[in-house]
């Protein structure tokens, strides 16, 4: 007969819980790590009046830290490979589809997470402003009155505006292989806030006219029922074991 001990050892290992996967839809990334509240890094070049390069693999992070585990979009809404993304989106809208489609807006700071990955680069794919991303389109003078008219006078406005790009136009626009891809550039986000700020919903990511912005630029000005030529979402949800 073997020895107790091992008896005890067997019987652990037979009764012991099966570890749960936590799992995500096939158009989803399970983003999982953790997240602090805030990072500072050292500006090394600037342009436009805002820092363009960042001294690589220089970062201090700062305040608490929240662990992540969160499913998130491939692409921005619609979230499919060689469709460009929505626009003229609020965040009720965002609320609205992703709700339709199962899921929810993410937080910021899941965004935030999926946006810059392990290293915590401050624009994801590294740390400064190249074309990597859809970000470095010149600016058009916008014609405020003609989106704020709404109808067909906006859309045609928007129209005008657009420099967006199909999802899946720059691959290497990510933090890490297999990561959601244009977190910053392309379509402005619409996230759930986790910071105090005047509304319960802020815009990151920038546009791709914005190449100053990086993964922590946050846009707060906005109420929920705002909606502009570049601003858009994309969807998280809770991994399913």
């Amino acid at each position: 007969m073997a020895p107790s001990f091992i008896l005890e050892i067997l019987l652990a290992v037979q009764t012991a819980p099966a570890a749960t996967k936590e799992h995500c839809p096939r158009d989803m990334v399970h983003v999982k790590g953790t997240h602090p509240e805030g990072i500072r890094y050292k500006c090394t070049a600037t342009k436009w009046g805002l820092c363009s390069a960042y001294e690589e693999g220089n970062l201090r992070v700062e305040g608490a830290t929240h662990p992540i585990s969160a499913c998130v979009d491939r692409y921005e809404a619609p979230n499919r490979e060689g469709e460009p993304p929505l626009v003229m989106q609020s965040a009720e809208d965002g609320e609205a589809w992703c709700k339709a489609n199962g899921k929810r807006l993410c937080t910021e700071y899941e965004w935030e997470t999926a946006c810059e990955g392990d290293a915590r680069r401050p624009h994801g794919y590294g740390w400064r402003v190249d074309e990597t991303c859809n970000m470095t389109k010149p600016w058009k003078t916008v014609n405020n009155s003609f989106i704020a008219a709404g109808g067909e006078l906006a859309k045609r406005e928007a129209e005008r505006l657009w420099q967006g790009e199909a999802a899946g136009s720059r691959p290497g626009c990510r933090a890490e292989p297999g990561y959601p891809l244009d977190m910053v550039g392309n379509a402005e986000e619409w996230v759930r806030a986790n910071r105090r700020y005047r509304w319960p919903v802020v815009m990151m990511g920038g546009h791709w006219a914005k190449p100053w912005q990086t993964c922590r630029g946050t846009n707060w000005a906005h109420e929920p029922s705002f909606r502009y030529y570049e601003t858009g979402f994309r969807c998280c949800k809770d991994p399913t074991p």
